[in-house]
């Protein structure tokens, strides 16, 4: 079975362990280790909140070594 991702569609933004932000289709099983975070929303509106969120893009663990 094919499925059809648009912008328009209805996106999510998740967030993992490591402190890694990305967009996932709403309509897709998360993936592992990933969890959402808020409602969805579309591809756009997702991306503009992560570079609200993701401040720094290193991850967690280098962050924490490099304190």
């Amino acid at each position: 079975m094919t499925r059809s991702i648009t912008a328009e569609a209805d996106w999510l933004v998740l967030h993992n362990a490591e402190g890694r932000w990305s967009v996932w289709p709403a309509t897709y099983p998360l993936p592992a280790g990933w969890q959402a975070e808020g409602a969805p929303a579309p591809r756009a509106e997702c991306l503009a909140r992560i570079e609200t969120l993701w401040a720094d893009p290193r991850p967690l663990a280098l962050r924490a070594v490099m304190a």
